[in-house]
């Protein structure tokens, strides 16, 4: 197998003539036909105190977008946005945007049992002129019926209020137990067609997503699984959300890349040996491990319950991937 470092830098090269991408609030908002290509699930850097360290996240933030991706999803599952209050997630997306990152390239996560939470959080992504929210089902209550599903996100989109409104919906059953089905699409589509745009299909089901993309021409599917994001494309998806792009942005962009056109370089099996070796270990913290030896900046903390690797966890880590880079 090619050297994976020597791959990685060459493909960073046919990024390095991007420019930054900066912020200006007042520009119109992102149209449908702007989603695509591959979205990074940042991280969320921490301050000791458990606090976002949002001149980090900025940079970082603009950094990938100029490193390749299109855009950036705040307080998702990697960000570890179920564990930061609404409060704290509206004041770090205003901070972030204040420090420079353009309002119109953010997907602000929004995982909340209440509905006042998801329309507290939603309203703030529109006035701060936000592309679009992502938002998760209800996560508390299991073997909810779709109805029910329905339901949240109607309430939802009715107390916003608002027509520039562009949802994501969520699908990732194995965190949230609330799968987002074919007919949950459906009926959202049918009654908001302005504003529930696509969905995030995070389970790794690549049937599912190839359904997805046969029964609703048009909607807006990105693949969770980097190993599937070139396949996904192949199929009509929109692109990518990834959470490993925090650590290898240049790799994963070109998947996509593969997937609009088989005559860009494949990088599919270096890919995978990447990816296999980072979810052998519990994933958000290895990510984590991982940025933080590239930028020799401290971004191991992650909020209770979820804990850093150990050393012996990290040492085992980078030499996992040292030796699938040989």
């Amino acid at each position: 197998m090619k050297s994976i470092l020597l791959t990685v830098c060459l493909i960073m090269v046919s990024f390095s003539n991007q420019q930054p991408l900066g912020a200006d609030v007042n520009q119109k908002k992102t149209s449908d036909s702007s989603f695509t290509g591959v979205y990074a699930a940042s991280l969320t850097p921490m301050h000791d105190d458990f606090s976002c360290n949002c001149e980090e996240l900025a940079n970082h933030c603009n950094d990938l977008m100029h490193r390749g991706c299109r855009g950036i999803v705040l307080f998702g599952t990697t960000g570890e946005g179920p564990s930061f209050s609404v409060a704290e997630r509206e004041d770090a997306v205003k901070d972030l945007i204040k420090l420079g990152v353009d309002p119109q390239k953010l997907i602000i996560g929004i995982s909340c049992t209440a509905i006042d939470d998801a329309v507290k959080l939603a309203s703030t992504a529109m006035d701060q002129n936000c592309s679009a929210v992502l938002i998760a089902p209800p996560f508390f209550y299991k073997n909810v019926d779709d109805a029910g599903v329905v339901a949240f996100y109607r309430e939802i989109i009715k107390r916003v209020g608002r027509s520039d409104l562009k949802i994501l919906l969520y699908h990732i059953p194995q965190y949230s137990g609330v799968p987002i089905t074919l007919n949950i699409i459906k009926i959202l589509r049918a009654e908001f067609p302005d504003n529930v745009i696509g969905i995030k299909e995070s389970e790794g089901n690549l049937p599912f997503t190839k359904e997805i993309l046969s029964t609703f021409p048009g909607f807006k599917v990105f693949a969770g699984n980097e190993l599937q994001i070139s396949q996904a494309v192949q199929s009509g998806a929109a692109g990518g959300i990834s959470g490993i792009v925090n650590a290898y942005p240049e790799l994963i962009c070109s998947l996509y890349e593969y997937g609009k056109d088989q005559q860009k370089p494949n990088n599919n099996e270096i890919a995978q040996a990447v990816v296999r070796s980072i979810i052998s270990y519990p994933i958000f913290p290895a990510i984590k491990n991982i940025v933080e030896r590239q930028k020799g900046v401290a971004w191991h903390v992650l909020r209770p319950p979820l804990t850093p690797l150990d050393e012996t966890q990290s040492q085992a880590l980078i030499e996992r991937l040292r030796t699938v880079q040989q």
